[in-house]
């Protein structure tokens, strides 16, 4: 790891020596705080994590600190990288119209939650909400007969945890999924760690016409 001078305000010192791939370098400055270098610029851990989430949603840096000061004059103090992301991802999600860009987006949301060791259990179920939408709507359309077709339990399979392994292959009616919720698990323990209240759940829906 390489050990770099202190220095406040660095976000837009240029570093020579250091790789300037769009891969994240991980370094140290000497008061002891990690900082990432990125195409020979530094910037702090929770800006590079804000910057590569905004990349999943095509949104360039010069867009995340223009909305990242806006977001500072409405709170009337500056606005931390967190909550920058997070009124991106929610005007991301006005801005789309399809069911699944919808649930694309929650799914996202869901996970940023998770990494930051929140409870992301309603949005993960947002997303499916929106998937069965999209289906009730394409059944509404003539295009899926809701009341032949059921819902398959799709696991990780033997990586997934106890409680996941024991819904794969189940079957479902789309009134009995859109009810009960079986998915995501609420009780599922992958990649649960201490200060996590749950795992991520990986369990999905195909459709069955048996």
């Amino acid at each position: 790891m390489l050990l770099l001078p202190c220095a406040d305000g660095f976000r837009n010192r240029r570093v020579f020596g250091i790789p300037t791939s769009s891969r994240m370098v991980r370094t140290r400055v000497s008061c002891g705080r990690a900082i990432c270098v990125r195409k020979g610029r530094l910037y702090t851990e929770d800006e590079a994590r804000a910057l590569d989430w905004c990349a999943r949603f095509q949104i360039d840096e010069s867009a995340f600190r223009h909305s990242r000061e806006k977001l500072s004059v409405e709170f009337g103090q500056p606005a931390s990288c967190s909550d920058t992301v997070w009124r991106l991802m929610n005007e991301a999600l006005q801005r789309v119209s399809s069911w699944h860009e919808r649930k694309m987006i929650y799914f996202q949301m869901a996970r940023f939650l998770w990494e930051e060791k929140r409870d992301s259990l309603e949005l993960r179920r947002e997303a499916v909400r929106m998937e069965l939408t999209d289906w009730k709507e394409k059944a509404d359309m003539g295009l899926l007969d809701l009341k032949r077709v059921r819902l398959r339990v799709i696991t990780a399979r033997e990586a997934s945890c106890a409680d996941c392994r024991a819904l794969d292959g189940r079957l479902f009616t789309f009134d009995e999924a859109r009810s009960a919720m079986p998915v995501p698990v609420a009780s599922c323990t992958n990649e649960k760690v201490e200060g996590r209240t749950r795992g991520w759940c990986r369990c999905e829906y195909g459709l069955s016409f048996d």
